[in-house]
């Protein structure tokens, strides 16, 4: 009889939405469960399934790390922990071969794509059992797949526009339970871009999102159009990105933002969440809480940062007035307040997919739909009469700029900042706590720029060499 380690394969929870209870956690779970007990019925695969997100909620991914790592890697917050365990080495881009976090992070995010890869063979190998679930079930598994590869790109690849061809990651498809493929060539950031549009071209058998908590925190139709989105505004193909944001429908911003910081953490513009819960919260020094919780790690740059820029402090804003505390002369950022860190994390939001259209418009000349994009945001935060800039007659390089910084302001803290610079291969300027800047430019490559492929990974792949 096969057998297949556990990890790869059971449930690692009752559930994801449920959490990990402390009866579970405490008891030594035993080291093998067998295809057929875990691959006995569509429920139990359903259940396998879900063990995939519990996967990416992992501390070093979801869990808190991903996001904090491209805040860190921004320009609109200051670290000021002066600590390597809170990611300041990221902060001052120099993560090296042995730094924790590449390590930590690099090993979570493989140790997913694995779960997945083992999920799809043993899927593919049990397809009758999964009957008329089998498409769902490979749609999402294949989308879970695709985000990992998503942030491995950004975080370790040169800037697609740069270099479609530059080195990027291996590409892992395959079940591992042994060490005899551990030899693997990195791909091309092309090819690595060309693997994440390829699972996601599954999604038309993903369930069409509808505000609940089990669409909001599951793969949907509207989720792989949100990463599909991404994908195409790195790659400059901005009428495919205009495409994929216009199928992103049933969500419409929430009359109030700071409604999707506050529990249940399900609104209308909700698309993908990770979720949290008092028996299953995000720990420690990886939570996004941890950091942003009355600044104890990250601060909001109110000089340099988008803060320090004319309208883009507005005390009426409510961006400003509810989830910071700026107006009082602080750099907190309120849209973490819970201190146990049962707070969900949001990936993917109605609002991001109005300002990619409003950026891809005003890309390709279609600038007064770029415009009611915008202003459909920044309107919600802003009663009539209330706003200090003058948005109207905007075009070329201003309306790309007054995209840029509604960008900024409305996504800070939300791991959003860091890639925008990095797929636009833009300089990089941040404070270190000082009046004095740190300039990072493209050309420091994995020096600083992008982070090198860990010594974890090289030790043990002995096709990495540069």
């Amino acid at each position: 009889m096969k057998k297949t380690v556990l990890y790869t394969l059971v449930v690692l929870c009752a559930g994801l939405f449920a959490g990990c209870g402390e009866d579970f956690l405490d008891k030594e779970p035993p080291l093998y469960f067998s295809e057929k007990e875990v691959f006995a019925n569509a429920e139990k695969m359903e259940g396998n399934l879900v063990s995939l997100y519990a996967a990416i909620k992992d501390n070093n991914i979801f869990g808190g790390r991903a996001i904090l790592i491209v805040d860190n890697m921004g320009d609109d917050v200051i670290n000021v922990s002066n600590n390597g365990v809170e990611l300041y080495n990221t902060y001052e881009n120099k993560v090296g071969l042995n730094t924790q976090e590449n390590n930590n992070f690099w090993e979570a995010a493989y140790l997913a794509v694995n779960k997945c890869n083992t999920f799809l063979k043993l899927l593919d190998e049990n397809r009758e059992l999964a009957g008329n679930n089998y498409e769902r079930f490979s749609a999402e598994a294949r989308f879970v797949r695709a985000i990992v590869y998503y942030y491995l790109h950004q975080i370790y690849t040169m800037p697609y526009v740069l270099n479609p061809s530059a080195p990027s990651v291996p590409i892992r498809l395959g079940a591992e339970s042994d060490i005899l493929n551990n030899d693997m060539a990195r791909a091309t950031s092309q090819q690595v871009i060309d693997q994440i549009l390829a699972d996601l071209s599954a999604s038309a058998a993903l369930p069409v999102g509808n505000g609940t908590e089990a669409t909001v925190t599951r793969a949907t139709q509207s989720a792989a159009e949100a990463l599909r989105m991404r994908i195409y505004m790195i790659t400059g193909e901005w009428q495919k990105a205009i495409e994929a944001g216009l199928k992103v429908t049933g969500y419409s911003l929430a009359d109030d933002v700071t409604t999707i910081f506050s529990p249940p953490f399900i609104t209308q513009e909700n698309i993908f969440s990770i979720p949290f819960s008092s028996t299953n919260r995000g720990a420690g020094q990886s939570a996004v809480a941890y950091y942003y919780l009355n600044k104890k790690s990250l601060a909001l740059d109110t000089e340099a940062g988008i803060f320090g820029i004319d309208g883009y402090s507005n005390p009426k804003d409510v961006r400003i007035s509810r989830l910071t505390d700026i107006n009082e002369g602080g750099q907190t950022l309120a849209k973490h307040t819970d201190p146990t860190y049962v707070e969900w994390v949001p990936v993917f939001r109605y609002s991001e997919i109005l300002l990619n259209l409003a950026e891809c418009y005003a890309v390709t000349g279609r600038e007064a739909e770029a415009l009611a994009a915008l202003k459909q945001v920044r309107a919600r935060s802003l009663k009539p009469g209330d706003d200090t800039l003058t948005l109207d007659g905007l075009t070329g390089d201003a309306l790309k700029k007054a995209v840029d910084n509604e960008r900024r302001l409305e996504f800070v803290g939300e791991g959003i900042r860091g890639f925008d610079m990095m797929r636009r291969a833009e300089t990089i300027v941040k404070r270190p706590g000082t009046l004095s800047a740190t300039t990072v430019e493209p050309s420091d490559g994995i020096n600083g720029y992008i982070w090198p492929i860990p010594n974890n990974e090289r030790s043990q792949n002995k096709l990495i060499t540069d």
